[in-house]
């Protein structure tokens, strides 16, 4: 069939594109059976489930248009449900990905979500039930009166008919519309927090859950593929039948050198064809990823890019890149395009794309597939335009052949640029349909293997097995006596040079309190909120801060991401008003901040009625915000790229651990010490990212997310660095040492460059 191929003396290339292959890690086979040892139970949020019933059924009233017959429905009701439950599965979803953060198991966050899916797409069909059965009542009402002839029960029988006959189209219309939901939480409320605790191997795609095969009794149905997809044929004959399709792409792809030297891709699981299962599991992947067959065959958008070049004077090196591009697209589209052609497929393709601005003209009572047949075949023409006629004159209504005509006379004369443009969107949508069928598997045997418990019974039977995963809302959590404090973290936040500011303002008669109070003090207190802190102890030139973790509240368990993300907002709020200080020449406030945590809670001793914390983290905090006077001597007219700098005094031979000798220079810079550091590492996912900004021999930075109380995220750069030994008399730097220091940065240089600004 393909033996043209023949015809090249080398095969085409394609290693060295940006291709990506598509992988989706996506499994619950670490969780532990239920009280039935197949399934995994699971018992979510009762309040979902009402909300969600009522959701489900008012949707479905939308879309079967028998408003008229509920007097309560109400468009605004609707959309205000809608928001409820938007609202009610960001609560549960998040208590899932807790969960999973608290035991170190995403497949907790999968099952919660596989949970919802499952939810959902019962609803759905239920509510479609009872919506059945309520005309049916209606109907059986109308029988059993005096009014059966009445025009009300007539109108009914015919909107129930109505329902059943597109039985496929409103599900699968009310189930996208419900999942739109689902899929508007992934993206847009949790993606943050994921990418806070998971790699990104172990987040599921945006579009795992925005599938419409996931809404479909059959994913070979004509209407289903003509609205969502493209049309294929169904049977084993057609070039265009699905398995044809795919044996055409592997059989292209098997004759260029895509997977030589690539990393192999992961497949789908289950069994295979013996005969294809070699070929689906190498290229299946690279098929799947969508963007791929734009990289390859877009030759028209490179086109448009290199005409946008040239009118707007970019280089020539851009230009020839471009070029280079649009040579290579343009080859694999003409090659694929002779395989298609040769195969018998382009017709039927430039077919599927014509029928879709007109076969609701004819469909029903005709099908989708029928109507493609009659623009490419020849007899299929005459036997639909007999099939036509003869409905016309039985049933009625207008079957206008003129569009159908026209559609022919335009696939028979349409330049070989237009049937390539139709060839790459049919690759698009293929591509699309193939990935999407891929997912719908692994979803539904996820389905399949999970268990929505609700009867008493097995709740109880499961609970006391502790098999059973329950993703509630806080409020349908069993209240307990408040939780003890498993670890909290100490920030101190110290003026350099207050004795100093002291003396300069009472010289001039100002108010020295006044001024710490307003710039420093004071607006400190209002954002505290934000990170869960409070304050320990509050003295003329500083602040110690503290934030609390409680045991079986993971929701909390950021203590040191918020104290980083606390520490970065204090030095922000300084130097914004040091502006304006520097504007009334008033004394500018410059600080040193230290982090540091320690496991279990603190201890306390009274003084009368006050209670005073005893905790070594202060101790640890009070070292890392300290800055040695010479050392700010010695840099102080110096331009220096990071703000802390810690060094070891080379003629001290105390071992590191035994005592913190260090020299410190912390001017407006944020320590953290080893543990906490550790801890961060833990609390929030940290990717190594390489930074323009960062200077120095064995420098790493690393960035994160930190979730806040008001529901935004704040990001983090941590920067770690040698500690280097230092002459205390010279100052002279002699080599670096096997201990690191952490700096959580605050230079937007930094930030820029870690987002690649």
């Amino acid at each position: 069939m393909l033996n043209f191929f023949s015809l090249f003396t080398r095969p085409p290339r394609l290693h060295g594109l940006p291709f990506k292959p598509y992988r989706i890690y996506f499994a619950l086979d670490r969780l532990a059976c239920g009280v039935d040892n197949i399934h995994i139970d699971v018992h979510v949020s009762p309040q979902l489930r009402n909300v969600l019933k009522k959701t489900a059924s008012l949707v479905l009233v939308k879309h079967t248009h028998t408003d008229y017959y509920f007097q309560d429905y109400k468009r605004d009701l609707c959309e205000s449900e809608k928001d409820i439950l938007r609202n009610l599965c960001t609560e549960i979803l998040q208590h899932a990905i807790n969960r999973a953060k608290t035991e170190a198991e995403p497949q907790i966050d999968y099952l919660g979500q596989v949970a919802l899916a499952k939810m959902f797409l019962e609803e759905v069909r239920i509510q479609y039930r009872n919506l059945v059965e309520n005309f049916e009542q209606r109907i059986r009402s109308y029988q059993l009166s005096s009014r059966q002839g009445d025009v009300a029960g007539f109108r009914t029988r015919e909107k129930l008919a109505e329902i059943k006959l597109n039985q496929n189209r409103i599900l699968r219309q009310a189930g996208k519309e419900l999942f739109q939901i689902l899929t508007e939480v992934q993206i847009r409320h949790l993606r943050n927090i994921r990418e806070t605790h998971f790699s990104t191997g172990q987040i599921l795609p945006g579009i795992f859950f925005n599938n419409p095969v996931l809404h479909t009794g059959s994913t070979s149905d004509d209407f289903f593929l003509i609205e969502e997809y493209v049309l294929l044929g169904k049977r084993s004959r057609d070039p265009d039948n699905y398995n044809n399709v795919k044996r055409i792409l592997y059989d292209l792809l098997a004759r260029t050198d895509l997977t030589r030297g690539a990393a192999e891709p992961a497949s789908a699981p289950g069994p295979r064809d013996p005969a294809q299962g070699e070929k689906e599991r190498m290229y299946d992947p690279w098929i799947m990823e969508t963007r791929n067959i734009d990289i390859l065959f877009d030759v028209f958008d490179a086109q448009s890019r290199l005409e946008d070049a040239r009118s707007s004077g970019e280089s020539e090196e851009r230009l020839r890149q471009i070029g280079e591009e649009i040579k290579t697209r343009q080859f694999f589209l003409s090659y694929f395009y002779r395989a298609f052609k040769k195969s018998g497929l382009m017709k039927k393709i430039m077919a599927s794309f014509e029928i879709k601005p007109i076969y609701g003209i004819y469909c029903p009572p005709m099908a989708p597939g029928q109507i493609r047949d009659y623009l490419v075949d020849f007899w299929s023409r005459r036997s639909i335009k007999r099939q036509l006629k003869r409905r016309k004159s039985i049933q009625g209504g207008d079957f206008p052949l003129a569009p159908l005509q026209q559609a022919v006379r335009w696939i028979k004369t349409a330049p070989v640029s237009e049937r390539k443009k139709h060839l790459l969107n049919f690759l698009r949508q293929f591509a699309r349909y193939h990935r999407d069928l891929y997912n719908a598997m692994l979803l539904n045997n996820a389905m399949e293997a999970i268990l929505l418990v609700t009867d008493e019974k097995t709740l109880q039977l499961s609970r006391g097995n502790r098999s059973l995963y329950e993703f509630l809302l806080p409020q349908e959590c069993l209240t307990e006596e408040e939780k003890p404090v498993s670890n909290h973290v100490i920030l101190k936040a110290d003026i350099r040079g207050s004795i100093q500011i002291n003396h300069i303002m009472r010289t001039r008669g100002l108010n020295p309190a006044s001024h710490f109070s307003l710039n420093f003090f004071d607006p400190i207190s209002e954002i505290l909120w934000i990170y869960d802190a409070f304050k320990v102890f509050i003295e003329g030139d500083a602040i110690i801060l503290a934030i609390f973790e409680n045991e079986n509240t993971p929701e909390g368990w950021y203590s040191v991401a918020r104290a980083c993300g606390l520490a970065i907002r204090i030095l922000q709020i300084v130097q914004r008003y040091n502006v304006k200080n520097e504007e009334n020449n008033l004394p500018i406030l410059e600080l040193g901040i230290g982090i540091a945590e320690s496991a279990g809670p603190p201890f306390y001793l009274f003084d009368g009625d006050s209670r005073i914390m005893i905790s070594p983290a202060i101790n640890m905090a009070d070292r890392l915000s300290a800055c040695n006077r010479k050392l700010r001597r010695h840099y102080a007219n110096e331009a220096l790229p990071h703000n802390l700098y810690v060094f070891k005094n080379a003629r001290e031979d105390v071992d590191d651990t035994v005592d913190d000798v260090s020299l410190r220079y912390n001017v407006n810079g944020i320590e953290l010490s080893q543990d906490s550091f550790d801890k961060l590492s833990r609390e929030i996912k940290l990717k190594k990212v390489d930074c323009k900004a960062g200077r120095g021999e064995g420098v790493q930075f690393y960035a994160g997310k930190v979730p806040l109380l008001n529901g935004h995220f704040q990001q983090l750069v941590i920067r770690e660095s040698p500690v280097y030994e230092i002459d205390p008399e010279s100052y002279g730097i002699t080599r670096p040492t096997l201990r690191k220091y952490y700096e959580v940065c605050t230079s937007q240089e930094i930030y820029d460059s870690v987002n690649g600004g």
